[in-house]
């Protein structure tokens, strides 16, 4: 929507990325508990799920619009010179190499993602963070267990990249050719 020659269909995209993007995750995680689901008895986890989701989704709508932009012109015009079709072109020729491009970053703001969720606790989830704010009441020890919600959170973290970046090697075609080179 937001890449659309047509306003009714950008200008309501630029207005959700632009609050979403300028608005901090706990304000819109709380908001859709407090304010837009507050009459309704919800699970806070579904919640969070939206109020991510929703953040997420602008955060990589851009990423992806930046992406696709990034791929040349000239590209889109040799498909369809070639015989495809406007769709085909996108999902043969330039879907792919926007891919390649963004993975890196997509990365990134999929990692922040996952360190994001430790602010769950704000609407009665029980999460690693939370979880550990309660072992520190009842112990009055605040190392230990913060020490361990790192170590995890870190060990999510890193397991989560290592896939992403094997799926960025797997998309790589200097990666394909330096297998083959190398058989």
């Amino acid at each position: 929507m937001r890449m659309s020659k047509k306003s009714v269909l950008s200008l309501p995209a630029r207005i959700y990325i632009s609050i979403l993007r300028g608005t901090p995750v706990l304000v819109v995680l709380m908001m859709i508990f407090y304010v837009v689901f507050a009459s309704v008895n919800i699970d806070p986890v579904f919640v969070a799920v939206v109020a991510f989701g929703m953040n997420f989704a602008a955060y990589v709508s851009e990423i992806f619009r930046t992406g696709i932009d990034g791929v040349d012109k000239g590209q889109t015009e040799a498909g369809i010179a070639m015989g495809f079709t406007r769709v085909r072109t996108f999902l043969y020729i330039v879907l792919p190499q926007t891919v390649r491009r963004i993975l890196p970053v997509y990365k990134g703001e999929f990692i922040s993602l996952v360190k994001m969720t430790s602010i769950v606790g704000y609407i009665a989830v029980q999460d690693l963070t939370k979880a550990s704010d309660i072992i520190r009441s009842r112990t009055f020890d605040a190392f230990f267990p913060l020490v361990m919600v790192a170590i995890l959170y870190f060990l999510i973290s890193w397991v989560l990249m290592q896939s992403l970046e094997y799926v960025e090697r797997v998309t790589d075609p200097k990666y394909k050719r330096r297998k083959v080179s190398h058989a």
